[in-house]
């Protein structure tokens, strides 16, 4: 092998893995530029208008808190009953903030009864409230312990219909 040909497999070597750390670098920008969730304003809409009736829907809403300063994100990833994958929802969650996400978004509309998983990069505070109507009512929710590090939030009762 020459010295020039290993010089220039090198180079176009170094080409290529700067290319895909710049591709993947824009994907992980993409996933974290998105964001899925709603408001906090919008679920006292939601909580009202369930405790109203004014709803026909029973859905159930996976809230979550930044107990942070800075911002942070959730990814959330919903599973049927035989443990199959509904959907997938990112929550952008400002430093201190509130949002939440509908059981409804993972299914695009369809009933379903199930689970969702969720991870973050920093510790959340996570609540369900499973929102019927004429009804509130709180569901449980699974969280690791101060010194797990996985910030990992489980919710083992999800329905929406």
């Amino acid at each position: 092998m020459t010295r020039s040909y290993l010089l220039r497999s090198v180079a176009l070597a170094s080409a290529a893995l700067l290319v895909s750390a710049a591709t993947a670098q824009a994907q992980m920008s993409t996933m974290f530029d998105r964001d899925d969730s709603r408001p906090e304003a919008e679920l006292r809409v939601d909580m009202r208008n369930a405790v109203d009736r004014d709803v026909d829907v029973a859905d159930t809403a996976l809230v979550f808190n930044n107990t942070t300063n800075e911002d942070t994100h959730v990814l959330c990833v919903s599973y049927d009953a035989h443990g199959n994958a509904v959907g997938r929802k990112f929550a952008r969650l400002p430093a201190r903030g509130v949002r939440y996400l509908r059981a409804s978004d993972f299914s695009n509309g369809a009933d379903f009864i199930g689970s969702a998983s969720c991870t973050s990069r920093a510790r959340v505070a996570a609540s369900a409230v499973f929102l019927a109507p004429g009804a509130l009512t709180n569901l449980d929710v699974i969280q690791g312990h101060r010194w797990d590090d996985t910030n990992r939030v489980r919710f083992p009762l999800i329905a929406t219909y």
